[in-house]
């Protein structure tokens, strides 16, 4: 009888472990029961144990005193959540930019513990493993790189030395492992090449075949530069037909502009225009044609502007004059008449201006 109510109790005890283990642990459980549960949700919101206080809210029944305001400060308790994992995640972010991965995980983990189900949290994770594996593997591609051109250069050196001591059995070995590792890092950077290759980044790829053959010259790897040699011709010479389209464009463009600027009767506009062209474009007839054209307009205007400021002098109207030397002077900046006219007239002026001072005194 006595064992067999032990063994009872044994049952019992085990069934009470196993159904308080489900609930994530006695603490949450009892919480779960006692009357003061917003008291200790609230506790747990201030220290962001997010975890607990879902949990605990997922085992509060209807019939508990404070059920209505739980339900209430469970929305609540939401969005305080939501701003912490959106905290976290911005912090974490900011730690891996500043290379401070250790406490980027260091916080990763402390927020997890807090609040294992956040989603924003599980982005921010898989963020940092993400960012943390491309870091690693262009640190192993940079050490795999640095690792074959020190080969290149020192693998030579090695072979030298067992020509010289061609009985020393240890610099053979030391020289047999180096040509082993050589092909390893020759099939690596090879890989690398064709990888490149796919992205386009032919310059790239061109630059890690070539290590590859000095490292362990095949056919196959002789091939891919070859392709490569033709590809990179082929991108120079479409680069160059681009080019060369693009400055027909333009030189297309300022032709259109010449003659629009020429037809507004901006004749300087137009020389401006004509002298920026390229000068396979200059023996363009109708440009020839239109040249003509406009030096002819230039000297009409020229000579406009000389007769009215000649007519200005004589009646005395020195400014309107000068003004007209100076319209000269933007068609021909050299023009040594309209300069000499201009101080003529400059003269007058303030020999006129001299005697007005005089007279008032």
């Amino acid at each position: 009888m006595i064992s067999i109510k032990i063994n009872t109790l044994l049952t019992h005890f085990f069934i009470l472990t196993l159904i308080l283990s489900g609930l994530s642990g006695c603490s949450t459980y009892i919480a779960a029961k006692q009357d003061d549960v917003l008291t200790q949700i609230d506790v747990w919101a201030s220290e962001n144990e997010y975890g607990k206080a879902f949990e605990t809210l997922r085992y509060v029944k209807k019939t508990h005193p404070q059920y209505q305001s739980l339900q209430q400060r469970q929305k609540l308790l939401l969005s305080e959540a939501h701003e912490y994992e959106q905290k976290i995640q911005q912090t974490i972010i900011r730690l891996i930019d500043e290379n401070r991965w250790a406490e980027a995980l260091d916080l990763l983990d402390e927020a997890r513990q807090k609040y294992p189900e956040g989603k924003i949290i599980e982005k921010a994770q898989q963020l940092l493993l993400d960012r943390q594996a491309n870091k690693l593997q262009k640190l192993d591609q940079k050490l795999m790189l640095e690792r074959s051109q020190w080969m290149i250069n020192a693998r030579p050196l090695f072979q030298t030395k067992t020509i010289i001591s061609p009985r020393d059995k240890a610099f053979k070995k030391h020289l047999d492992e180096l040509n082993k590792e050589s092909e390893s890092l020759a099939a690596q950077l090879t890989q690398l090449a064709q990888q490149e290759t796919r992205r386009k980044h032919y310059q790239h790829a061109r630059q890690h075949i070539q290590q590859a053959i000095a490292l362990a010259a095949t056919k196959q790897r002789q091939k891919i530069l070859d392709d490569l040699k033709q590809r990179a011709s082929k991108s120079v010479k479409r680069r160059k037909k681009a080019k060369t389209a693009n400055l027909k464009k333009q030189q297309n463009n300022i032709l259109q502009d010449i003659e629009k600027s020429f037809q507004n009767g901006d004749l300087i506009k137009t020389r401006m225009l004509i002298s920026s062209l390229d000068s396979s474009e200059r023996n363009n007839p109708e440009l020839i044609q239109l040249e003509q054209e406009l030096d002819s307009s230039i000297n009409y205007r020229m000579q406009y502007h000389f007769s009215e400021a000649s007519k200005f002098y004589t009646d005395g109207q020195f400014h309107q004059a000068i003004a007209h030397w100076e319209q000269v002077l933007l068609y021909d900046p050299g023009n040594k008449i309209a300069q000499k006219n201009i101080l003529r007239a400059e003269k007058v002026i303030n020999k006129l201006e001299t005697l007005r001072e005089k007279q008032r005194n």
